[in-house]
């Protein structure tokens, strides 16, 4: 073996950075405790603001992930539109006193992408973590399925997904009616060709957007409009789910 060979071998693989916003003393040990035992460098905050420190500041090349209690959902909704306008490459993960539509919808209209309830938290915390800085959504499946519903309207006719990617005409109208939340059998019958024909063509937007089902679809066109109208909405206002 050479030098050369010896010394990469010999030096530690840099570890993503994972910051841990927590202004109770207690909660944020507990939480530490959990998250030292994963492959994160760990930075905690004290408070819900933005790094001061430039040792632990956000490195605006390189993805990080952000653990954030909820507990007070108005502030933790004006830090997370604050982290999101900085920080665009942020992967956000929120803990959450509970699971509920009118808490959880605004979160994930901001790009959060993994939600736990302080209960689940000893318990799935770690994995969450590292599916969440993967890229990958941590979401109960029933929780997602009533936002993807919420947003239907919103979805259709919108040529945010079109972007650079290339599609053909008719893949535009099945992923038209994908985005309606249409099942196979209804686009086929609407488009008048086969259910094998649509799930040709469902499999070919799918593999093309870069995601693994359709909800995961419907929640990037969510995502990819999202950046400048939801960000200024009212603030008061297990299966999971993962995507590429």
């Amino acid at each position: 073996m050479d030098s050369t060979a010896r010394t990469r071998n010999t030096i530690p693989q840099c570890q993503r950075k994972l910051f841990l916003f927590c202004s109770h003393p207690v909660a944020q040990e507990q939480l530490a405790r959990l998250l030292r035992s994963s492959a994160f460098e760990l930075v905690l905050c004290h408070e819900l603001a933005l790094p001061k420190d430039e040792a632990e500041a956000f490195d605006a090349h390189e993805p990080c992930l952000a653990v954030v209690d909820g507990g007070d959902l108005l502030a933790t909704l004006e830090f997370v539109r604050t982290l999101r306008a900085e920080q665009r490459s942020v992967h956000l993960l929120v803990l959450l006193p509970r699971l509920e539509d009118a808490i959880a919808f605004p979160l994930l209209r901001l790009g959060v992408k993994g939600l736990l309830t302080y209960e689940q938290a000893p318990r799935e915390l770690t994995r969450a973590a590292s599916q969440v800085s993967a890229g990958m959504y941590w979401v109960p499946r029933e929780l997602l399925t009533r936002f993807v519903e919420s947003i239907l309207p919103e979805v259709r006719g919108s040529n945010a997904l079109d972007g650079d990617i290339g599609i053909s005409r008719r893949e535009r109208e099945v992923l038209d009616l994908l985005l309606a939340n249409l099942s196979n059998k209804e686009i086929a019958g609407k488009l008048f060709i086969s259910e094998r024909t649509v799930k040709f063509h469902v499999s070919n937007l799918l593999t093309k957007f870069g995601v693994q089902r359709r909800a995961d679809l419907i929640v990037l066109w969510m995502q990819r409009t999202s950046t400048a109208p939801w960000l200024g909405r009212d603030r008061s206002r297990s299966a999971w789910l993962q995507v590429n």
